[in-house]
């Protein structure tokens, strides 16, 4: 029998071999980010190639070759392996990725794997969803009317004027007198809300995403409440809630996801459907499209005042515009994934 010397030709591919694997299996452990299969490929290519290392100190030349060819196979085909698995476990987390980024649309509406709108959402089996909707329908509404009340008339219609006496409209026709009844109602209905997702996560599709946002919210209106002033701003933003109410009720008015006028479903219900849908569809675009893109004219006007009067531009008014810019952004890409959704629905005869 010969045994390998340190100049063997075949023990030293063997030992690079094995260098290469242990370096493998280091760069491997030393990566946060590889994932526990590719861990345990690298540790068994590791213990392969020394397993030839061994064979080669102690087997003819012969059966070292035949080894060594083993060895490449086997370690070509476990890195092929794992680079196959690395792939998969890439493409499934960017599958969950998207998945998270998904429109708030995909809440409502049937949306095919083509972005087309097929119809209203049938809403599976949730209780605590269906409980935490109905709350909100029921608590938004003494929001609502609270803020209403504070203002000289809809804000809605606009009042007639974009601005009165110099001074945008918004600002003017805000009396207040009922302000502090609606900060509280909607400081109680943040914080119950905010209860109702943490202790039942299930009833949102993105929890963490509705916690942050109201904890966001209750930070905003701090605001006013230390400048009474801009109690406008609150009641303004809040204003939003009317078309929140009208796209929570489509859903729980329509659990089974019916189309209105179709075979099946009863005439007080398809009226019902298409009243509550058009009101979703105009409060959408007038408050999300039309008021809150004005409401950032104003709000910068108030934060120029308020930097000419303290002197600094950074002050208490300074984030309002970025909040307010953050809120359009969204409310604009909603509007597109709405309307792209819908057109696709109308099929290639319409050149889609």
């Amino acid at each position: 029998m010969v045994n390998a010397t340190p100049m063997d030709p075949v023990f030293e591919a063997v030992t690079r071999a094995v260098h290469a694997a242990e370096e493998a299996k280091k760069a491997a452990d030393d990566d946060p980010k590889t994932t526990q299969l590719l861990r345990t490929l690298t540790s068994r290519a590791l213990e392969e190639a020394r397993s030839v290392q061994l064979a080669v100190c102690s087997s003819p030349r012969v059966n070292k070759r035949q080894n060594i060819a083993e060895f490449a196979t086997l370690l070509g085909e476990e890195l092929k392996e794992a680079a196959e698995e690395s792939l998969h476990e890439g493409i499934e987390y960017a599958g969950r990725t998207m998945r998270k980024a998904k429109s708030l649309i995909e809440d409502h509406f049937q949306i095919d794997e083509a972005f087309r709108m097929l119809g209203p959402l049938r809403q599976d089996s949730n209780l605590a969803r269906d409980v935490h909707d109905w709350f909100n329908l029921v608590a938004l509404l003494p929001v609502i009317a609270l803020n209403l009340k504070n203002w000289s008339c809809s804000i809605i219609l606009g009042c007639g004027h974009w601005s009165v006496e110099g001074k945008y409209a918004v600002t003017k026709i805000w009396h207040g007198e009922f302000f502090l009844a609606f900060w509280w109602t909607t400081l109680a209905y943040l914080i119950v809300d905010i209860l109702f997702v943490l202790l039942l996560p299930q009833c949102v599709r993105s929890p963490k995403v509705i916690v942050q946002h109201h904890v966001a919210t209750i930070g905003y209106i701090f605001i006013p409440l230390f400048r009474p002033q801009y109690g406008w701003l609150m009641g303004a933003c809040m204003i939003v809630e009317v078309n929140t109410w009208f796209l929570i009720a489509r859903r729980s008015f329509n659990k089974r996801g019916d189309k209105p006028f179709t075979t099946g479903v009863p005439v007080i219900k398809s009226f019902r459907m298409l009243i509550v849908s058009s009101c979703f569809y105009v409060t959408w675009f007038v408050i999300r499209l039309g008021f809150y893109p004005y409401l950032l004219v104003v709000i910068v006007q108030e934060w120029l005042f308020e930097t000419k009067r303290v002197g600094t531009p950074l002050n208490l008014i300074a984030i309002t515009p970025v909040f307010q810019c953050i809120f359009i952004f969204l409310n604009i890409k909603w509007t597109i994934d709405l309307l792209r959704s819908k057109l696709k629905s109308q099929g290639p005869s319409k050149g889609l």
